[in-house]
């Protein structure tokens, strides 16, 4: 069985990985992916010298780096055996990841009801019913209500 979860940054991803360790710790036979979807960046350049594009990049990569690393080691700690980390690009978060899932052939994948911020289109929140109705495997969205259910890591810096 293949768990894919998609983080952002925000604390509803912090949730989607306190759930993933809930539903997979202790299991065999379960490969669980952490997946961050870079932000296209030709939306976010506009305006942007040159050298501000690289800075941007770079500065997106290495947050999205960080992110995944503190994600996996948490899973880790939770007593999740088989856990990969990955950026992922794609034209559209919903895009990107309904990909993703398809070419890995996932069972479940988690994702947050809302994302880092509201007003940014390229983050997780505005993308999860596209993802929901697209996804061709079960998805399991998690939201506010859910702090009840199980201790978020509190990975937002």
């Amino acid at each position: 069985m293949k768990v894919v979860v998609s983080i952002d940054g925000s604390k509803y991803s912090d949730m989607c990985l306190a759930a993933a360790a809930f539903l997979c710790k202790d299991r065999d036979n379960l490969k669980v992916h952490i997946i961050n979807v870079l932000p296209h960046f030709s939306d976010l350049e506009v305006g942007l010298l040159p050298a501000d594009r690289d800075t941007t990049r770079d500065d997106f990569t290495q947050r999205s780096e960080q992110l995944l690393r503190s994600a996996m080691e948490y899973l880790e700690k939770q007593g999740v055996k088989d856990v990969k980390a990955l950026i992922i690009k794609g034209p559209s978060p919903s895009e990107a990841i309904v990909e993703y899932v398809e070419q890995e052939k996932a069972n479940l994948l988690v994702i947050g009801a809302r994302g880092a911020s509201e007003g940014a289109r390229f983050l997780l929140g505005a993308e999860a019913p596209k993802i929901v109705k697209y996804a061709p495997c079960c998805v399991y969205v998690v939201k506010e209500s859910c702090m009840e259910f199980c201790a978020a890591p509190n990975l937002v810096q």
